[in-house]
C-alpha cells in the first residue's frame, strides 16, 4: 500500500480500525482473564504477571519520553519531534512492545486457545500499525529512515537492527 497517495480521511480512517481493534481485543482478553481469575490452575501466575508489569514498564518508560507527540492514533502530530532517546534507542514502537507484553500476559493467565488467537491478533494488528505509522513518520521527517534502518520496530534487537557504530545525527 503507497500511504503517500492516500486521502487524510482514509489514513484516519485506517488508523481509527487499528487502533479500535488493539483495545477491542485488550478489553477481551482482560475480560477472559478476570472470567478465569477463580481458576486454581495458574502454573505460570508469576511469569504472567511479570510480562503485564513489565509491559506496564516499558509504555511508562515511552510515554515519558514521547510525552509531547503522545497521542493513541498512529498517524503523528505535525509538529511533533523524531524521537530517538531513552527507550526510542532501542526500540521504534516500545508502546506496542508494551501493549504486546501485556497482552501475552494476559492470554498467558486465561490460558485458552481463544485467548492465544487472539494475542496472535494484537501482534499482527500492532505490527500493521507500526508500518503504518513508521511510513507516515518518513513523509513528517526524511531523516527517519535512518533511525528505522538502525532500530528494531517492536522487538530490540530482532533482525540485525540493534545499533553498532551507528549515530543518529
Amino acid at each position: 500500500m503507497n500511504i503517500s497517495k492516500l486521502s487524510r480521511a482514509r489514513r484516519e480512517g485506517i488508523a481509527k480500525v487499528l487502533v479500535g481493534i488493539q483495545f477491542l481485543i485488550l478489553g477481551l482478553l482482560g475480560i477472559t482473564a478476570l472470567l478465569n481469575i477463580t481458576d486454581k490452575n495458574h502454573s505460570y501466575l508469576a511469569f504472567e504477571a511479570a510480562l503485564v508489569l513489565i509491559g506496564g514498564a516499558v509504555i511508562a518508560s515511552a510515554g515519558k519520553y514521547l510525552r509531547p507527540s503522545l497521542r493513541i492514533s498512529p498517524i503523528p502530530k505535525a509538529d511533533s519531534p523524531l524521537i530517538a532517546v531513552g527507550i526510542y534507542k532501542y526500540v521504534r514502537h516500545p508502546m506496542y512492545l508494551g501493549v504486546i507484553l501485556i497482552g501475552v500476559g494476559l492470554a498467558g493467565f486465561t490460558d485458552s486457545a481463544l485467548a492465544w488467537v487472539m494475542a496472535g491478533i494484537l501482534v499482527i494488528d500492532l505490527n500493521f500499525k507500526a508500518r503504518f505509522e513508521d511510513a507516515l513518520l518518513r513523509e513528517i521527517h526524511p531523516e527517519s529512515l535512518h533511525y528505522q534502518l538502525h532500530t528494531s520496530r517492536i522487538i530490540p534487537c530482532i533482525g540485525g537492527s540493534c545499533r553498532e557504530n551507528c549515530e543518529l545525527k
